[in-house]
């Protein structure tokens, strides 16, 4: 092969890098988990299994923390156990949403849950059971984080 066929061979290889290099952006992605939790920074104390609205995400605590502490909230979508307000109607096939700006500390107030969904609400969860109205515990399949 000539010296100049090689040069050549050379710049076209570059140019082929430097054009794949800037092609690329987005089309390479990796495995980094199951997606079924998200590890947060607590500012505020929660308990182990409670709902909490943590760095924009609402969920159920792993484990318990207090502020500083990093800890998995769950966001699987699964069904769930979990009590709601005792003002609540809540019946098999409703979306239980939680208010956001309702939320003290990482807790969300007795007045965040609703069945209707608005501006600065998460769907939580879609009820697969009626209200059991004796304890006020609904089952649900978690829904995935979108803020209405």
């Amino acid at each position: 092969m000539s010296v100049l066929r090689w040069m050549i061979n050379i710049v076209l290889f570059l140019i082929g890098a430097v054009v794949a290099a800037m092609m690329t952006t987005g089309a390479d992605s990796h495995f980094e988990s199951d997606g079924q939790s998200v590890t947060v920074s607590l500012l505020h104390m929660v308990a182990a299994k409670q709902v909490a609205f943590v760095d924009g995400w609402l969920g159920v605590t792993a484990a318990a923390g207090e502020s500083g502490d990093q800890i998995a909230l769950d966001i699987a979508q699964c069904e769930r156990q979990f009590t709601v307000p005792a003002g609540l109607s809540v019946s098999k096939g409703d979306i239980v949403y939680i208010t956001v700006a309702d939320v003290t500390g990482h807790t969300p107030n007795d007045t965040a849950y609703s069945t209707s969904a608005g501006a600065g609400k998460i769907a939580f969860f879609k009820a697969t059971s009626n209200k059991d109205t004796t304890n006020n515990v609904v089952t649900g399949i978690v829904l995935p984080n979108l803020a209405s």
